[in-house]
């Protein structure tokens, strides 16, 4: 059987199993690329009575970082109580999740893109152009403002950020550097992220510049 998710999902598999002379054991262990996983070990589990003769055994796995684009395999090993033995193998497929993607790199912002304008507008400025954002697996972040820092860099300070369970929204939540009290949350539509680039778009209301209040930017990231 082969199951696929993203890093940090769970997955659970159900084993069936018909044992007319009783449960001996269930022996569970892994490998990597075909390596044993020592960390894993071998596994005594239990399976649950549903009838006669019948029983079950639901794995619950949580897909890993580090198993990402690896070949992962989980051995059921059974052996009923006259020691008759059947064995089932479990093959894991781990794709990278975009929380993984994004506090696995560093990110240089290049572009910010005013797009409810005519003509569209490049709004990012010089001292905007040597930032490089840092998103860590715990949730916390940081920014590098770089040897440019615009007027108001350092004014707020990063508490957290997440991607939605969807993976279409990234959010950030900030607070004043002189007023704790005073959080901001930004939510961004994630348009693409790859290794290399992530795009994210948000609507900002400046109706206090006397503008809408709902303008579009797009943000775009590159990988460092």
């Amino acid at each position: 059987m082969n199951v696929s998710g993203k890093t940090g999902q769970h997955v659970l598999d159900t084993l069936d199993i018909i044992a007319p002379y009783g449960v001996g054991k269930l022996l569970l262990s892994k490998s990597v690329n075909l390596v044993p996983d020592s960390a894993f070990g071998t596994q005594s589990v239990t399976p649950v009575s549903t009838g006669t003769n019948t029983y079950q055994y639901i794995f619950d796995y949580t897909y890993q970082p580090g198993e990402v684009d690896k070949l992962v395999g989980i051995n059921y090993h059974f052996e009923d109580s006259k020691g008759n033995v059947a064995e089932k193998d479990l093959t894991v497929n781990t794709s990278a999740s975009a929380a993984q993607i994004i506090y696995s790199h560093k990110w240089k912002l290049v572009s910010k893109l005013w797009t409810t304008v005519t003509p569209q507008q490049e709004s990012e400025q010089d001292c905007e152009k040597d930032n490089i954002f840092s998103y860590n697996a715990d949730s916390t972040m940081s920014v590098n403002y770089g040897a440019d820092a615009c007027t108001f860099d350092g004014f707020n300070i990063y508490d957290k950020w997440y991607v939605s369970d969807d993976e279409k929204t990234f959010t950030d939540i900030y607070h004043s550097v002189f007023n704790t009290q005073q959080i901001t949350t930004e939510v961004y539509n994630i348009e693409s992220l790859t290794k290399d680039k992530w795009v994210m778009d948000i609507a900002i209301d400046l109706s206090a510049f006397g503008l809408s209040d709902h303008e579009v930017f797009i943000y775009t990231y590159v990988a460092q």
